[in-house]
């Protein structure tokens, strides 16, 4: 793995983790009426996907996942398409699937 694609990974590590704080003990309903909360779960989901889509072909053909296709997916929704986001899929997506993802980010941080 390349330095670049360490820094990248580490980097959708970190911003993972900034989006499981915020979720944490969270309804649903609360995250639906906080613009602010909704930016800033948005906003770093956006950058893990941005992140993802500047790892190396190298890596993504090493590694293949669809998480990155994903996170690229979901990022283009959130910056270029932002008012066709379903708030209920992104509560859920983030509440059900970033564990699993910070697991998988952290398992590839850490190889050598």
């Amino acid at each position: 793995m390349s330095d670049k694609d360490r820094v990248l990974l580490n980097g959708m590590l970190n911003f993972a983790y900034k989006v499981k704080r915020r979720m944490t003990d969270l309804t649903l309903d609360t995250f639906l009426t906080n613009d602010d909360l909704q930016d800033a779960v948005l906003y770093a989901l956006g950058q893990m996907g941005e992140k993802a889509n500047n790892l190396s072909d190298k890596f993504i053909e090493d590694n293949p996942r669809e998480e990155w296709y994903g996170l690229i997916g979901l990022r283009n929704r959130i910056f270029h398409t932002y008012e066709d986001i379903n708030l209920d899929v992104v509560f859920h997506t983030a509440k059900e699937r970033l564990d699993s993802l910070i697991e998988l980010l952290g398992e590839l941080v850490e190889r050598k």
